[in-house]
């Protein structure tokens, strides 16, 4: 465990590094722009955050087993615009100057990537957002039957019990009058007729004041 969490501290070391060294060159694209270097710095964060967020967003989208695909595209369409940013920072530190196709697209590459980043990380909020209502609705069903099947439960209960204590007044009073037509009877051919076992009957004959001879008989 202790080796498991010694890696995973160097994983997010290596996080921490890797985004510092991108921030610092994607923030020097951005403030060559304008030269605010302030704004450059914001600007940078905003896509690399942005590019973590979508990434760390897909195991748990995995896990929660719901689509990972608008997450893909736009942590492919973010890492493209940070390499972009990278590249325009390495180029320029090497040659002192930028490539034509760089010069010409870097002003409407970066000026169109925050507020896209902006719409797509917003629109992925509110699916998140969609999504914990619908388990929140879900759970409060799922909640609501269960204490609608609670409720119900005395009241099958006494149902039940009154169904059992009306058939056994019953059988006690049919027994009752078998006993009167055919007072020689033994517990034996009582149970038959009622349709219980014996150790009912003794009950049931108890209950009525009536005794067991030695011999099983009924008698009073």
């Amino acid at each position: 465990m202790k080796r498991i969490t010694n890696v995973q501290n160097l994983l997010w070391a290596s996080l921490l590094l890797a985004l510092a060294g991108s921030l610092r060159h994607l923030a020097a694209t951005f403030a060559s722009i304008d030269g605010n270097e302030l704004l450059g710095w914001l600007q940078a964060v905003a896509i690399d955050a942005g590019l973590f967020a979508l990434a760390y967003s897909i195991r748990q989208r995995k896990a929660a087993r719901r689509s990972t695909k608008p997450l893909w595209f736009g942590v492919t369409l973010f890492s493209g615009i940070s390499i972009y940013g990278n590249l325009s920072y390495g180029l320029l530190a090497e040659n002192g100057t930028l490539p034509a196709w760089i010069a010409v697209s870097r002003p409407y590459i970066l000026a169109g990537s925050l507020p896209v980043l902006v719409l797509f990380l917003s629109e992925l909020l509110s699916d998140d957002r969609q999504h914990a209502a619908e388990i929140a609705q879900r759970e409060a069903r799922k909640a609501a039957k269960k204490a609608e099947s609670d409720s119900k439960f005395p009241a099958d209960l006494e149902v039940a019990n009154a169904a059992r204590f009306a058939n056994k007044e019953a059988k006690k009073q049919r027994l009752a009058e078998l006993y009167q037509q055919w007072p020689g009877g033994t517990v034996t051919e009582y149970a038959k007729l009622l349709g219980v076992s014996r150790a009912t009957v003794r009950n049931y004959a108890s209950e009525l004041g009536l005794a067991i001879g030695t011999n099983g008989k009924v008698k009073q």
